[in-house]
């Protein structure tokens, strides 16, 4: 490193040079770093100065130094002398000592060779005598085997497993002796060798079947232990599939067998696993047994002998039941195969099995067989279908003890539809709480247009208040009130259809479809509001009418509302009677906020352009009088109330019989647009009148 320096310590410097003597002795000291690290620090002058004063410092050291290791550098040339004579002395026989060592270590080298040549050919004729050995084995074990299966023909079937179990322990060594010694089999030995295994599983395979149809459970294990030390477990399950299971549901899995059956496809599957409990529980009971099911290698039985069996028959002589066209068909059979599937698990032993029959691909093509999104369209066109037919243009009255009307109940009725029995079906539960809130929106749309259209088309000029749109209009508000309030009921029953992990998830996503049903309520009140102020309206013009009644008439001073007021407070009341009885107070109270807000607008600008009007005509009669009064300068001038009074004094009165309907509807008067304005307005107007 760079900083490292040598064992040596230089003698100290004088204080105040410019560089430290540790410089000079590190490993990458260079002249020009040195003079680069310090140019900033002194000039070259100081620089050189302080170089010279510890140059004479280094000298006088080198002084010290030989003076006091004087006698040993003496000492070290008197030691010197003749030194080279014995080097040449030692020089001959370290020459021979090489020489020596040289001739050892070839010998060694050569008896390394010697004895790496000979373990070479020990190793090899170890592997030449152990394949010996396993060919003698082999050809021992195939001699032995032969006569064991030449034994075994003649003996009773009990006393055959118990052969055929020694047999196949032999056979195990053989197949492990001739896998070591392949190279020497030859031909005809391995054929011979193919031959006595075959005879073997045949003869295993046939006391399978006997022990099985003698329903002796004890050596129907033991076979299928043998068997399972032949590392045969595949292989057995597939014959026990083919010549076991397979013939058994011949004559059960077919189209005339489903045409017989009195509970049609469900008595199928009932015959099918009554297999189960008679025939076949054999099976079931060995292939379950402690024994078996310690070994690695385990038979299933359930899955891989049956089920697959029962699955391929199905698709393949029972392919009517997957057909969609017929849903009602189609969902009594979906739901018999789903119920034998869960039948079916209850034989399982565990949930491993369980866990395996679903991942066979027999099960996976069973599951795709039923065409369910076929099956939702068709009834996607028949729930959502009928309750899109049932939508008019105006609303229908019918008879029913939920709902007033017939579009809300058909509504109520396709949502009940999608969850009931014999069309809900689980796998498509997602589809049907979709299709659910469809016909929700769809019903939250049909009440907007209802109210859009009635709102938005032209009327004539009103003599009355339409009692039909005000009806329809109140039914819509209470269906709509009763279908938001059945939704938890509805909530209720998804969520007994419907797995626990996917409840929250429902609960959030009806929120959007619950905030849009109670925004109908807004929709509603503007219907209900239009209709009331477009007569109301009519009555209100009738502000312009107020001046007529006191020019040149010589009527009293006025104390009483106009009959426009009581015409509107009249049929408020009418209306107020009625609505009280059927909506509830909230609505009503913000129905009537609406309506005054609407109204008081109108009404403030008809007074306006009244008093307006009756403030230029004085201005033009003013003028007038001053004309007469410079032409004839004895006429008096007239005192008291005039016409013009009068008319501010009515429109006073008016305002403030409008403002005390507004307060007896329970209408906030202070939050009503231009209500303050317009009695700020008319008092204004009045202020300077001096009634006597």
């Amino acid at each position: 490193m760079d900083n490292d320096s040598n064992d040596f310590t230089l003698p100290p410097a004088p204080r105040g040079l410019c560089f430290d003597r540790n410089d000079f002795v590190k490993t990458s000291f260079s002249v020009d770093n040195f003079l680069s690290d310090h140019q900033d620090v002194a000039s070259l002058e100081t620089m050189r100065d302080d170089l010279g004063v510890y140059l004479k410092v280094l000298r006088l050291a080198m002084i010290e130094l030989i003076n006091k290791d004087y006698a040993n550098f003496v000492n070290l040339c008197a030691t010197l002398i003749g030194f080279d004579k014995a080097i040449v002395k030692i020089q001959v026989p370290l020459g021979q000592l090489n020489e020596e060592v040289i001739n050892v270590k070839q010998s060694l080298e050569d008896a390394m060779k010697e004895l790496s040549l000979w373990l070479s050919q020990r190793h090899g004729l170890i592997k030449k005598k152990q394949l010996l050995k396993y060919y003698s084995q082999t050809l021992n074990c195939l001699t032995i085997l032969e006569n064991i299966l030449h034994e075994i023909s003649d003996k009773r079937k009990y006393e055959q497993i118990i052969i055929a179990d020694r047999a196949a322990m032999q056979y195990n060594q053989l197949k492990y002796s001739i896998s070591k010694c392949d190279s020497l089999v030859k031909p005809e030995q391995k054929k011979q060798y193919n031959e006595v295994g075959r005879k073997l599983v045949q003869i295993l395979n046939d006391l399978l079947f006997q022990f099985w149809n003698d329903n002796n459970e004890e050596y129907l294990l033991r076979t299928l232990l043998t068997l399972t030390s032949l590392d045969r477990v595949t292989e057995t399950e597939m014959l026990i599939r083919k010549q076991a299971v397979a013939p058994l549901l011949q004559d059960i899995i077919n189209e005339p067998a489903l045409q017989r059956s009195k509970d049609g496809l469900q008595g199928v599957y009932k015959s099918i696993l009554s297999l189960l409990d008679s025939k076949l529980n054999l099976f079931i009971v060995v292939t379950q047994h402690s024994k078996l099911t310690f070994l690695a290698k385990k038979y299933k039985f359930l899955v891989n002998c049956f089920w697959c069996e029962v699955e391929n028959r199905l698709e393949v002589n029972l392919a009517s039941i997957f057909a969609p066209g017929n849903p009602q068909l189609f969902y009594r059979r979906y739901s018999e195969s789903m119920h034998f599937i869960t039948l079916l698990e209850e034989y399982c032993s565990t949930k491993e099995m369980i866990q395996l029959l679903h991942e066979t691909a027999e099960y996976k093509s069973f599951v795709r067989r039923w065409n369910l999104p076929v099956y939702f369209q068709i009834r996607f066109q028949e729930i959502a279908g009928s309750f899109e037919a049932s939508l008019k243009s105006s609303p229908t009255l019918q008879n029913n003890d939920d709902f007033i009307l017939l579009e809300t109940y058909k509504c109520w009725k396709a949502l009940q539809d999608c969850w009931s029995d014999g069309i809900y079906i689980e796998a498509l539960a997602h589809k049907f709480w979709k299709l659910s809130l469809q016909l929700l929106c769809r019903y939250t749309t049909w009440i907007t247009s209802i109210c859009s259209e009635q709102t938005a088309s032209p009327k004539l000029e009103s003599t009355g208040i339409n009692k039909n749109l005000i009806d329809n209009c109140i039914f819509l508000y209470l269906d709509s009130s009763t279908l938001a309030q059945q939704l938890t009921k509805l909530l209720i029953t998804v969520e007994s259809k419907t797995p626990n992990k996917s409840r929250e998830l429902i609960r959030e996503s009806l929120k959007p479809t619950e905030e849009l049903l109670q925004g109908t309520k807004v929709k509603i009140s503007e219907c209900i509001v239009n209709e009331l102020f477009e007569y109301f309206n009519v009555q209100l013009k009738q502000v312009s009418d107020i001046p007529r009644l006191y020019r040149k008439t010589n009527r009293s001073i006025p104390t009483k509302p106009c009959n426009y007021i009581d015409v509107i407070a009249r049929s408020m009341q009418e209306f107020s009677e009625d609505a009280t009885k059927r909506l509830d107070k909230s609505f009503l109270v913000e129905l009537y906020n609406m309506l005054f807000n609407v109204m008081t607008i109108s009404y403030y600008k008809y007074v306006e352009d009244v008093l307006v009007s009756v403030q230029r005509t004085e201005e033009s009669l003013r003028r007038l009088k001053q004309i007469r009064d410079m032409a004839s300068p004895q006429s008096n001038d007239s005192s008291g109330i005039t016409d013009g009074d009068k008319i501010r004094l009515q429109l006073n009165v008016d305002v403030v019989s409008y403002t005390k309907l507004a307060e007896t509807l329970l209408v906030d008067v202070n939050s009503v647009h231009k209500l303050a304005d317009l009695s700020s307005m008319v008092t204004d107007a009045v202020k300077n009148i001096n009634i006597k």
